[in-house]
């Protein structure tokens, strides 16, 4: 081959390597550009569409799907937030809700607390705070209800007698009270229970005859007052203190007095005035119940009754009525 030929087919070659690092090249860019666009685009709002053998078309992206896609979270913003409690006034930096504020500060509330504002509250600038403590107290108060006393009228017993047969017992009303403080004042009071115990009431019999039937069976002639009543067994129902011993009889002269001054009649006795003083009432019985002198007054006394040999010496109104009497066992009540 000659050498004309040989230096024309280098410079072909060397021509055709050059085409080829241009058209390289040319790609190269070309391709870049596409993906700068691309990126662009996709910035922009646009989609492309094409293949290898067309150029690529841009295309409008829906704005909506991108801005689901990109969410920017900006830091909560903090304030100086005020609170009132405890007599305190706190400042604390805080972020987010009233809650939030609440906990930052280290403050307790209480499920009867009250709070000005609600706890999922956003905090503002201008957020202030109030809790006010509540405190809630149960108090029982009890009152004594009094019983009535009622009287209840029988025409078998004398004017002046009575007798209880009901005791009276007082009753209670218990009474629950529910007091609300808030910061330590008393707001309000409401009855939230009440247990009443009825009283009893008392009963009293009383008796409306206008006389003593013991005058009717006694030898003393001084009339039984209304309350001396007696037993089934015709004791008195009350009386202080009983003897027994041996009882006589005596009589005087008209208008005659006793030891003690007072004038004598039947229904005054002689006694030992050491054992049972002048001026004591007295009732006097049979032992054995068969004779009843009755109501007596103390009055007397003499060498018999001194020396204990006798209990009681009572009088009569004539000397035979005495020895009628003779000598009786009896108890001698003392009624007061």
């Amino acid at each position: 081959m000659s050498n004309s030929n040989m230096d024309r087919r280098e410079n072909n070659t060397a021509a055709d390597r050059k085409k080829n690092l241009g058209s390289f090249r040319s790609r190269s860019i070309n391709a870049a550009v596409a993906v700068c666009t691309a990126i662009f685009a996709a910035a922009a709002g646009f989609a492309f569409a094409g293949n290898d053998d067309k150029p690529l078309t841009a295309e409008p992206a829906d704005m909506k799907d991108m801005a689901s896609s990109v969410k920017v979270e900006l830091p909560p913003e903090e304030y100086d937030v005020k609170i009132n409690v405890d007599g305190k006034n706190i400042v604390v930096r805080a972020a987010g809700k009233v809650k939030d504020a609440i906990e930052a500060a280290d403050i307790n509330v209480f499920d009867d607390d009250l709070i000005n504002v609600g706890l999922s509250e956003p905090l503002n600038p201008n957020t202030e705070i109030v809790i006010n403590r509540v405190d809630i107290v149960e108090e029982v108060q009890v009152k004594v209800l009094e019983y009535a006393t009622k009287y209840r009228e029988d025409d078998s017993y004398t004017i002046g007698y009575s007798e209880t047969i009901v005791d009276g017992e007082e009753g209670e009303m218990e009474t629950t009270l529910r007091h609300t403080y808030v910061d330590g004042e008393l707001v309000s009071s409401s009855v939230i229970d009440t247990d009443i115990t009825e009283p009893v009431d008392k009963v009293v019999v009383v008796g409306t005859k206008e006389y003593n039937p013991i005058d009717d069976i006694s030898i003393s002639q001084i009339p039984a007052p209304l309350d001396l009543v007696l037993d089934d067994n015709g004791v008195p129902l009350e009386y202080s203190q009983v003897f027994t011993g041996k009882s006589t009889a005596y009589s005087a002269r008209a208008g005659a007095r006793t030891a003690s001054g007072r004038l004598a009649e039947v229904g005054t006795v002689a006694v030992d005035p050491s054992l049972i003083p002048y001026g004591s009432e007295l009732y006097i019985v049979s032992t054995d119940g068969s004779t009843v002198y009755g109501y007596a007054i103390a009055a007397d006394t003499g060498t018999a009754l001194i020396d204990g040999t006798v209990l009681v010496d009572v009088f009569m109104e004539s000397y035979e009525a005495s020895c009628r009497w003779g000598a009786k066992q009896v108890n001698v009540y003392v009624l007061d």
